[in-house]
Order: C-alpha cells, then sequence, then structure tokens
C-alpha cells in the first residue's frame, strides 16, 4: 500500500494498513523537521491543536500508550468541562466533572511522536521530499495499481510505485479530483461554506504565581453579530498558546498591539488580563482559512479500485472547532473495519473504495452538521 502525505491522517492510514498488506510507504513531499517544528505545508501547525475525546480514544486503540508517552513529554490531559472556564454567548457555562478527557499539545509535538511510533513498525517506510506526479492506472482503467513519483528537485527523475492501494492523504489541496476526471471518473460534488475566518496563536510562559481555577479559558462570542473567539491552552514546556480568531472580516492583528487589542475586544476581559503580564515566547503566527470544504465521494456510482482519500483531503473543517485529528483518526479505524471486513488475502475488490466512503461519510457528516449549522447563523457566510 502507498500513502500519500505524512500528515497525522496519513500517519494513522499507514499505522491500519501495516496490519493488512505486506509493505507500507509513505510519501511526503517535505522534508521532515524534529519535535519543535512544523512542517513546511501545515500551515496551521504553529497553532492549537487538542484532541477531543472521541478522537482520542481511537488513536489511543491504533497506537496504545501514546497518550501516557505524550504526558511524559509534557502534554496536557484534563476534563473538557471541570478543568475549562469557558464563556459563551454571554454566559460563563456550568463547570461539572464529565469524565471527558481532552489532549492539549503542539502539533509538532505530537505529530512527531504519532510518526515515530508509525515508523517503528516493521512494515512501514517513509520517502521524504517525495513529489507523487500521479496515479497509476491498469491496462483497463478500472483500478489504480500505484503512482508515480519523483525524489528530489524538478529535474529529478521519475519513478512507479506498485501498490495494491493508495490512500490520498495530502490535505485539502488533494489532486484526487481532477486525477478522477484525467481517468475517465467524475470528481466528487463540492460542499462549501465560506467563513473567511483567520487566528493568530502566540506562546506564552504560564505566569508562576497567577491565581486561577482553570487550566483551559475560552471566550466565544455568538452568531449572528459576535464574531470573535479567544483560548488559552496549556502544552509542553510550561507554555499557553493563546488563539484568537475572527471571521467573516473582523481578524485579529498579526503585530503586538494588534493581537492585544484584539483580545482586549472579546466578549470577556478575562483572557486580556490573563496573557497581558505574561512572557511572551514565540512570534504571531497568523493563518488564514476562507472556507470549509467537503468532498462527496461517497455519492459517486463509480470509482477505481485501489484509491481512498482521507483527511482533510475527504473534508476540510472550519479549524475552531478542533475537529480535524479527530475526524481523521475515526476515519482511519473506519478504513481498518473495511479492512477487516473483506474475509480474504486476495485483491481488493472494485467496490472497496464505496464501502469505505459510506463509511467515512458517517463520520464526517454528524461532525459537519456541527460545524456548518453553526456557521452558517452568521448571515454573511456563503
Amino acid at each position: 500500500a502507498v500513502v500519500i502525505g505524512a500528515s497525522i491522517a496519513g500517519l494513522l492510514a499507514a499505522r491500519v494498513l501495516s496490519g493488512h498488506f505486506e509493505r507500507v510507504t509513505v510519501l511526503e513531499k517535505d522534508a521532515l523537521p524534529g519535535p519543535d517544528a512544523a512542517r513546511r505545508s501545515v500551515p496551521q501547525g504553529n497553532h492549537i491543536h487538542v484532541i477531543w475525546s472521541g478522537g482520542a480514544g481511537a488513536i489511543e486503540r491504533l497506537l496504545p500508550g501514546l497518550w501516557d508517552e505524550m504526558q511524559a513529554r509534557g502534554a496536557i490531559a484534563f476534563d473538557n468541562s471541570r478543568d475549562m472556564c469557558w464563556f459563551h454567548r454571554g454566559v460563563w457555562k456550568l463547570r461539572t466533572a464529565t469524565g471527558l478527557v481532552m489532549h492539549s499539545q503542539s502539533r509538532p509535538l505530537l505529530e512527531h511522536r504519532i510518526r515515530e511510533r508509525v515508523l517503528a513498525l516493521g512494515n512501514v517506510q517513509l520517502l521524504s521530499e517525495a513529489t507523487v506526479i500521479g496515479p497509476l492506472a491498469t491496462g483497463d482503467g478500472q483500478r489504480i495499481g500505484g503512482v508515480t513519483v519523483r525524489m528530489g528537485g524538478d529535474d529529478a527523475p521519475s519513478l512507479d510505485i506498485a501498490a495494491e492501494l493508495v490512500v490520498d492523504a495530502s490535505g485539502r489541496g488533494s489532486r484526487t479530483p481532477a486525477w478522477l476526471e484525467a481517468q475517465g471518473f467524475a470528481p466528487p460534488r463540492e460542499s462549501r461554506v465560506g467563513i473567511d475566518l483567520k487566528y493568530a496563536s502566540r506562546l506564552y510562559e504560564i505566569p508562576a504565581h497567577a491565581q486561577r481555577d482553570w487550566q483551559v479559558m475560552a471566550i466565544y462570542g455568538g452568531p449572528p453579530d459576535a464574531r470573535r473567539a479567544g483560548v488559552i491552552f496549556p502544552i509542553e514546556g510550561n507554555r499557553w498558546i493563546v488563539t484568537l480568531s475572527g471571521c467573516l472580516g473582523d481578524h485579529p492583528g498579526g503585530d503586538e498591539q494588534g493581537f492585544l487589542d484584539f483580545a482586549r475586544g472579546l466578549d470577556r476581559p478575562d483572557l486580556y488580563e490573563a496573557i497581558r503580564g505574561a512572557r511572551p515566547l514565540s512570534p504571531i503566527a497568523v493563518y488564514g482559512f476562507a472556507h470549509e470544504v467537503r468532498r462527496h465521494y461517497e455519492a459517486l456510482d463509480r470509482l477505481p479500485g485501489g484509491l481512498v482519500v482521507i483527511g482533510d483531503a475527504l473534508c476540510a473543517f472550519n479549524p475552531l472547532y478542533g475537529q480535524g485529528v479527530t475526524v481523521c483518526a475515526l476515519e482511519a479505524e473506519a478504513l481498518d473495519r473495511c479492512l477487516r471486513a473483506r474475509g480474504t488475502d486476495g485483491p481488493l475488490d472494485v467496490d472497496f473504495a464505496q464501502r469505505y466512503f459510506r463509511q467515512a461519510s458517517a463520520v464526517v457528516g454528524d461532525a459537519w452538521l456541527v460545524a456548518t449549522a453553526t456557521d452558517l447563523l452568521f448571515p454573511q457566510a456563503q
């Protein structure tokens, strides 16, 4: 099997595939950084990444012991109600113990540790700085039998890698729709919601003597009028990651004063008061997100065998709701269920992709409804 992209979605897919295929090759276009830096093609890598309890459970099933390892490296686990003070739509939410544990850490640390665990499997290899040029169709055009890849720069020679299954985990810029058209198949219909979101994040040292009864703070407005939000999450290294977000033209500034002024303008002053005396540890990272997009592969009547899609290549959510990693972990489990249900070690049948996309659609659908139902309460959303 071949996986396009060493994203978290791609790595979790590789973990699943390792149990069903003799060899799994992960192809990543970037050079791979260490645990303290985001990959070049992950602009959201410098921003907050929390894992909801459902995603954490799926990842733990795929990689047992991962969260203990993450906490040993400084990541934070917390009860998502008891330990979070959350102001939303004019009131502080009731805080009570739920038993639902969330995990907070930097994206580079999480991705690096997942990558270490997956590459420790005996039959998974990762090729970095490998650009996938396109799929290899079989003679009858009804199956994808691998990919053509270029190792190195634009002038490097290409080579073909044969595979029984290709998993596209290349992100929202996925070229699979264009590849399908080029092979004579219809591309998937897309649903889009334009929300014009921008957010800015900065790392701070956690103040040593601050009096607080929370680990996490969230200040959210509410549609149709309040377009701003701000959160503080603890991560490894005794640090806060502070993320300010705004949509539909009300955006945080990327400079010192603009960042603080935006925080002061939230519905409550508490977040501003928490950070105004804290020591900054990083520049301000800014990221823009024009629209969320869902590709409806499950609605296609005809698909080539041997090709499936996972993660943001399937559905890219509004990152404000923190659903991306959780959804891709649940999609990886859906892929595992479909492979286990085959009941044979022979080649994948041509309908395998449709069965997977139906299961993945059930995972995506609930999360998509949560995100878009809220975003569409803004009359300016497209």
